[in-house]
């Protein structure tokens, strides 16, 4: 019965974020959107990611708002040179998200000190900001960002 509970929520919780990012603008939306991720597994970022790519070969493709990826927690760890290998397609689709101005990677350089990390070792298209939780609070707050916060 746990099992079976465990795996609901999981689905549950993978359904969620995939209706969030797919609901595409609002009346109520400004500028863009970000969305706070804190994934616990490669398969939930890979969702993620799959969906912001259909979503650009869709009939809105070109009209979507610029969607900030927020990395502060373990899942930043797949987004350093150092781990490319084990992360290549997670990489390249990221690489082309960003590319394609779909997606813009920021990462805590806080959690970046903590985990001995500098700017040498990130892409070119992931993004330093000094806190995490202070730039999703200014994107809010000053440039009308909607809030997707997302923790799974």
């Amino acid at each position: 019965m746990q099992t079976l509970t465990a795996t609901f929520t999981a689905s549950a919780k993978l359904l969620l974020i995939w209706l969030l990012l797919v609901s595409g603008p609002t009346q109520a939306m400004a500028d863009g959107q970000y969305v706070d991720l804190m994934p616990k597994s490669k398969a939930e970022v890979e969702l993620i990611l799959h969906t912001l790519e259909s979503s650009i070969n869709g009939p809105d493709g070109n009209d979507l708002p610029p969607i900030v990826m927020m990395l502060h927690g373990a899942e930043a760890h797949r987004f350093v040179r150092g781990n490319y290998e084990d992360n290549k397609d997670l990489v390249d689709q990221t690489a082309k998200l960003a590319a394609y101005g779909v997606l813009d990677v920021q990462i805590c350089e806080t959690w970046m000190r903590g985990n001995n990390y500098t700017h040498s070792d990130l892409f070119p298209f992931v993004q330093g900001v000094p806190l995490g939780t202070a730039e999703i609070e200014r994107l809010s707050s000053e440039e009308g960002y909607s809030e997707y916060s997302v923790s799974m």
